[in-house]
């Protein structure tokens, strides 16, 4: 069988402790909704020169002041 080929996480190259997947809520709490309305695609150069995009929501002016 073929092997699964594994790409290290930004995290893992820089030393960072691997995420277990435990949530830090509270019994009872829920995460906060995701923002509604439109995404902006950022991509992000690191030190070690790869490149990470990432999906942020937009903010108007009224929403965040």
């Amino acid at each position: 069988m073929g092997e699964i080929e594994q790409r290290p996480t930004p995290g893992s190259r820089l030393g960072a402790p691997e995420n277990s997947g435990i949530s830090t809520l509270e019994h009872g709490q829920k995460p906060p909704p995701t923002p509604s309305g439109k995404l902006m695609s950022v991509r992000i150069q690191m030190l070690d020169d790869t490149q990470e995009a990432f999906e942020v929501p937009l903010l108007l002016k009224s929403d965040c002041c």
